[in-house]
This record gives structure tokens, C-alpha cells and sequence, in this order.
């Protein structure tokens, strides 16, 4: 496969991976607060322009960035009328699913059977995510709720982000690689685990030596190669939000989210759950340096011990389209 068939049309020589750059998925674009009725954003996401701006009745909306009459790009001086966008360049108006609505200056009742391309998108527990298709497919599954947001008891969300220079495959192989664990992030002893294939999502386990007994220390759900949502349950217990959102054929927002559980009441994060969260990012940080270098080998000799990334492998393929 060429870097162009794989990466998509303008990727750059140094594209380093077998298949597609983008996933099919969902994939998250915002916070909730970060869009307030009225706003307009632009963003760059999937190797292209698009706009997300909230409606005056508050339901978010995802379009392809350029007017199709003269091209103006909608989000940079685009403004919501209502439920509409509105061209910054000659004030045409495009309801949210797309057709143009408004023409101010035009002298016939006919209006251009031209329109924006639309998004399918999902707000949930205070994120907005995007589903994104190479041939625009309706989504087979959606993004589950996060039960803990905004429970009693439960602080969050501390955030954290990188701009990093690797494929959403490779963050999503991160988890079952479990030799890495020792040897980038100090863990004593060879982590346990068990992973499985349910459908759209990739199930792992993990246990591990504490104090001399083996004990649950997290689980981890893989939806699709876009997200993933790990519970800790030692030192302290946590749900962390994983995204991975292509930029283009070589950069990923890279986002973790924590949901701290501090027990009702507590209204701050408690020393531990500081130092145990720093410690989490730092070794994210670790990953990072690691892929941003690494060659992704497509074939690799895997031992015992490595854990099971053959497994995520064969998950991943139904998310490409070749």
C-alpha cells in the first residue's frame, strides 16, 4: 500500500503506518463549555476544515468549514441566526442539516440546491464527539453516557493534552502491550491481563502483585479507536477519559480526562489522587516521546509476556476500510 493510499490524498513521505490515517469512529472534538449558544468554532480535524458552532436552542452542529457559493470559510466572522449559519462573505444561511435557507440579495423565489456537508455528532457528559467515515456511513454504535459525571462524590474533569506526532492505532495498542509497563513505567512486577473482542469494543482487564496479593487494578473499554474509558482502582479509584483525535495523516489531539472518586461531600482533590494523577500523565508523557520516534512493525516476532495485542490487532481491522 502507498503512503497516499494509505494516509489519504496530500500526506506527507514521512506518513509511517500500513492503513488509513483516519479511522472510522468517533472522536472527540470539545468540551460542552467550550460552546456556548451562539459560538462559532473552527477546527481542523481528519486532514480538513470544519465548523462546530450551538444553535440559539442549543443543539451543536457540525458542517464542513467552506461556503459553497464562494467559498468563504464559516468559521472565522460566520455567525448563528437562530438555528442557522451565516456566511461571513455574502450573508447566505444554511440550516443545520445542511440546504441553504436564505439568500438576502437574490431577486428569484428560487433558492441553489447547494448546501453544507453535515456531521453526525454526539453530546454526552460534557463532550462533544464527531463520527467520522471515509464514505460518510450512518454510525453503527454510538457513545455510551459516563454515569459517574456529575455524581456526588466524584471530582472532575481534570484535564490534560499533547499535540503528538502518531496514529490513534497506536495509542489504542498502548493498553495490552504489557511488557511496556514494566520497563517505561516502573511497574515491579509483569501485569496480568485478559482481553477480548465485543462487537465495537475491545474488553482488557489487568491484575497485579499489591502488598503480595494479586488484585484488580484497572479495566479498560476500547470504543472503537477514537476513545477509551479506563476505571483504576489503586492507590486511588478513578475514570479516565482517553481520546485521540487525527489532526492529519500525522498529528493527534491527544486528551485525558480523570473523574476522581473522593466520596460524597468532598468538593477538592484529595494529596493522593493529585500525586497519582501527575503520576498517570507523566507517564503518558513517556509513551509519547516513544511513539513519536518508533517505526510501526506490522508483523512483530510477539513472546508471553507482551500481552495480548494480537488481540486488539484483529479488532482494529473493522475500522478500516481496506
Amino acid at each position: 500500500m502507498t503512503v497516499e493510499n494509505a494516509a489519504g490524498a496530500g500526506a506527507r513521505e514521512d506518513y509511517r503506518y500500513p492503513f488509513e490515517a483516519y479511522p472510522t469512529g468517533w472522536y472527540l472534538l470539545v468540551e460542552s463549555g467550550e460552546l456556548e449558544c451562539g459560538k462559532v468554532l473552527p477546527l481542523r480535524y481528519f486532514g480538513r476544515d470544519i465548523v462546530l458552532y450551538r444553535t440559539e436552542s442549543g443543539k451543536p452542529v457540525l458542517v464542513d468549514a467552506h461556503c459553497p457559493h464562494m467559498g468563504a470559510h464559516l468559521g472565522y466572522g460566520g455567525k448563528v441566526c437562530g438555528e442557522n449559519i451565516r456566511c461571513p462573505f455574502h450573508s447566505w444561511e444554511f440550516a443545520p442539516d445542511g440546504p441553504c435557507a436564505s439568500i438576502p440579495y437574490r431577486t428569484t423565489e428560487r433558492i441553489p440546491e447547494v448546501g453544507l456537508k453535515t456531521w453526525r455528532i454526539r453530546e454526552t457528559s460534557g463532550f462533544i464527539f464527531a463520527h467520522y467515515s471515509p464514505t460518510r456511513e450512518e454510525p453503527a454504535w454510538s457513545v455510551p453516557d459516563e454515569p459517574a459525571w456529575k455524581e456526588k462524590g466524584w471530582i472532575g474533569y481534570e484535564k490534560f493534552s499533547w499535540r503528538a506526532k502518531v496514529h490513534v492505532q497506536e495509542v489504542a495498542e498502548n493498553i495490552p502491550d504489557t511488557a511496556h509497563f514494566v520497563y517505561v513505567h516502573d511497574v515491579p512486577a509483569l501485569p496480568k491481563v485478559r482481553g477480548k473482542i465485543d462487537g465495537h469494543i475491545y474488553r482488557q482487564s489487568m491484575t497485579n502483585l499489591v502488598r503480595g496479593k494479586e488484585v484488580k487494578v484497572l479495566e479498560h473499554d476500547a470504543h472503537g479507536l477514537g476513545f477509551s474509558w479506563i476505571e483504576a482502582f489503586i492507590p486511588v479509584h478513578y475514570r479516565m477519559l482517553v481520546t485521540a483525535t487525527p489532526i492529519d495523516a500525522l498529528y493527534t489531539d491527544l486528551r485525558i480526562y480523570f473523574l476522581v472518586h473522593e466520596g460524597e461531600g468532598a468538593e477538592t482533590l484529595s494529596q493522593l489522587s493529585r500525586d497519582t494523577i501527575d503520576l498517570v500523565i507523566e507517564n503518558t508523557s513517556r509513551d509519547v516521546r516513544i511513539w513519536e520516534h518508533k517505526a510501526y512493525v506490522e508483523r512483530p516476532p510477539l513472546v508471553q509476556g507482551d500481552g495480548p495485542i494480537g488481540v486488539l490487532r484483529r479488532w482494529s481491522r473493522q475500522f478500516y476500510s481496506a
